[in-house]
């Protein structure tokens, strides 16, 4: 009787490893995780989809330029968003929205800025940097190009100042306002000013964060920091971070428990107030380093990033390849998510609340249209604002090879065992292959595991909690590994948990 040998992936915690040789992946890695994203609890599970806020393009034929959420004083939360230098703001509701255009011109070509602060009469207001002077929303009214501030293309506040770069006649200077007033910004009159950083000589400036005591200083090439607990003992000549790695994306600086997460081009890399390091490791190497190299410097520019402080992930989107998701618990990746998201491109994604006041992204893209991300009752990407249409998502989960411990012995497939929860996804099939032979299996329509019995149904729906079953899959094929896969491009959101395989041993090479 042929020996039994069995090989399995327990856990998919590790995420994404597109990069490594097979041999070199992880037990917990996934080969591929597309459309998914990684569970605390070690499991992966397809992102939700994207439903257009508004019924029609804000801008017919622009892209969506940037976007902010305003948390008023008042309680009220305002997305907004520029495209073609038009202001447009809304309030998070039933969809569509209401997204209203206002008086006024911003730059057309530039990425805005956004930073809330206060002005001259102590009000809350929105400031929006375009490239020239400093821009102003009120709630009621934008002003534009403020008398004697400095031009801007990054704004932040730090320590109750506004603060600024990009001015191109000063490339090497950031510019501060006055104490709360961000009408200051840059004007020497009013207790404004400029300071010049050439801490690694005349590098210029291109993007700025607020990490703890520091305002962290992003170059083409190099990072430095001013300094200073209190309002007024920011220690004005610059220091140094590191000289070695910088960026050439600011709309991909996102500040986070004290680090500051930015692209470089070897990627990823987090930094805080006095140390620099990629995220990416030997182990876990960084997905979107092979495509940065590829990129021309413009398109480099255009990559976006957000955090989705619900679930602790990053979003970083790459022009024609889509979102990756970095899970800042577990230090994994899965993606990218492409569908809606790159068809049409992604401009900017930013946060705002939901109706229960907790955080949610939203995405601008090429087209002008403004998305809910991610959405557990949305299947499909490019939904429309009535909830018709949209395209499907697939999501394709492949693991580690598997070699039941010995890659020289031949083995012959007999069970698969996937333990997943489905949730009424009625396209889900396991692929498997062994480079010599494949198979599939489709696996049956299956809803939540519940109390009673798997599917058992109360009045008209299944009954109980959420949970997971095991499906028996009846694989075949002769080979020295097999690599498998789960598609699911169903209108559902289902979890994968683990995998385990049993084969017979054939014999050696």
């Amino acid at each position: 009787m042929r020996e039994k040998v069995a090989d399995a992936q327990m856990s998919m915690e590790g995420g994404l490893n597109e990069t490594s040789t097979e041999a070199m992946v992880l037990p917990n890695q996934l080969r591929r995780a597309n459309n998914a994203r990684l569970t605390e609890f070690g499991a992966v599970k397809k992102r939700g989809g994207l439903q257009r806020t508004n019924s029609s393009a804000l801008s017919a034929g622009n892209e969506i330029q940037n976007g902010f959420t305003w948390r008023q004083d008042g309680g009220i939360n305002q997305p907004m968003v520029v495209s073609n230098g038009t202001l447009f703001t809304s309030v998070y509701g039933s969809f569509p929205w209401t997204w209203t255009s206002r008086t006024g011109t911003l730059s057309t070509t530039e990425v805005p800025s956004f930073a809330q602060f206060r002005d001259a009469g102590g009000n809350d207001v929105v400031y929006i940097a375009d490239g020239g002077l400093l821009n102003k929303w009120n709630g009621t009214s934008l002003t534009t190009n403020i008398a004697s501030t400095a031009n801007s293309k990054v704004i932040t506040v730090h320590n109750q100042r506004l603060w600024s770069c990009g001015d191109s006649t000063y490339p090497d200077s950031i510019f501060y306002s006055a104490l709360n007033n961000g009408d200051t910004l840059g004007n020497s009159s009013s207790s404004g000013g400029q300071i010049i950083v050439r801490t690694f000589g005349d590098e210029e400036i291109v993007g700025l964060a607020s990490i703890n005591t520091s305002l962290l200083i992003f170059h083409d090439r190099g990072i430095s920091r001013l300094s200073g607990y209190g309002q007024d003992d920011i220690t004005v000549a610059p220091t140094g971070v590191t000289a070695d790695v910088g960026t050439i994306a600011p709309n991909a600086i996102v500040p986070y428990d004290n680090t500051a997460y930015f692209i470089t081009e070897r990627g990823l890399y987090r930094c805080n107030e006095a140390d620099v390091a990629p995220v990416g490791s030997a182990q876990t190497p960084d997905p979107i380093l092979p495509i940065i190299r590829s990129l021309s410097s413009s398109q480099f520019a255009n990559i976006r990033a957000v955090l989705n402080r619900g679930t602790k992930e990053l979003w970083i989107t790459v022009p024609n390849y889509g979102c990756y998701i970095y899970n800042t618990v577990l230090n994994a990746w899965s993606g990218p998510w492409d569908t809606g998201w790159i068809s049409p491109n992604t401009t900017t994604m930013f946060e705002t609340l939901n109706s229960s006041g907790l955080p949610v992204i939203l995405r601008g893209d090429a087209n002008s249209f403004v998305s809910e991300c991610d959405l557990d009752t949305v299947f499909k990407d490019n939904v429309l604002a009535d909830g018709t249409g949209g395209e499907r998502i697939t999501m394709t989960v492949q693991l580690h090879r598997l070699y039941c411990n010995d890659d020289a012995l031949a083995k012959s497939a007999r069970w698969g065992y996937l333990t997943a929860s489905l949730r009424g996804s009625d396209q889900c099939r396991v692929e498997w292959s062994t480079g010599e032979e494949t198979g599939s299996f489709t696996l049956p329509v299956s809803y939540d595991e519940t109390w009673g019995a798997s599917g058992t149904v109360w009045g008209t729906g299944v009954w109980g909690g959420s949970g997971s079953q095991s499906y028996r899959i009846p694989m075949g094929g002769n080979g020295y590994y097999f690599d498998v896969t789960v598609i699911d491009s169903g209108e559902a959101v289902p979890t994968l948990s683990r995998f385990q395989l049993e084969a017979f041993a054939l014999g050696r090479r």
